[in-house]
């Protein structure tokens, strides 16, 4: 007689954030994307059949110049260091990439690893987005020093993060480690307090 099975429904790591809240906050535009497909690239950028085969898969070169990232319809793709770059896919696709990608580049010195699980999306926008990031953030996102295309690895509010500006409304967004979302989470939504009338 077979056991009687629980279906698990995937909580979102800001599951315990009130984003409620942020629908109040003047010029202020907050979302997570929870279940985004997260991979982890390695190899020589200086190496010609590394670049082509990921480009022969991914359809996009992958980007080489420091704190930048590139999109396609599908994808982005963030320069992370001379040899790293994080690929984000669309929920559910980062399995059959890996596996492709591992077939690619089998006699090829790389690495590929998801990291779907471990990883969360939060997007800010609205004219208020950067007085918000930049209350507990060290760079300068001021358009003269970070645009569109731009990326940072950086701190806010104490926790590592991913930044990315992905529009010039502005909108960033914030790539975090799952087991410190809900403390930035929680950082967020004290610091939009502020914003709201």
């Amino acid at each position: 007689m077979p056991k009687n099975k629980t279906l698990t429904i995937p909580e979102s790591p800001l599951v315990q954030i009130n984003l409620r809240l942020f629908e109040k906050a003047v010029d202020i535009d907050l979302n997570e994307l929870p279940f985004m497909g997260h991979l982890n690239l390695r190899g020589r950028a200086e190496n010609k059949a590394f670049l082509k085969a990921a480009f022969t898969l991914l359809g996009i070169d992958l980007p080489l110049k420091a704190n930048t990232f590139v999109t396609s319809d599908n994808l982005e793709i963030y320069w992370l260091g001379p040899d790293e770059w994080l690929i984000i896919t669309a929920p559910d696709q980062q399995t059959e990439l890996e596996a492709k990608l591992r077939k690619k580049l089998k006699n090829i010195f790389s690495s590929v690893t998801d990291v779907s699980s471990g990883q969360t999306i939060i997007t800010i926008g609205g004219s208020n987005a950067r007085a918000l990031i930049e209350k507990a953030c060290t760079i300068d996102l001021h358009p003269r020093q970070f645009s569109v295309g731009d990326c940072a690895q950086t701190r806010l509010a104490k926790t590592g993060v991913l930044i990315a500006q992905i529009d010039d409304k502005p909108v960033y967004e914030i790539i975090v480690r799952r087991s410190f979302s809900d403390y930035l989470g929680l950082w967020l939504q004290d610091a939009v307090v502020e914003f709201i009338e």
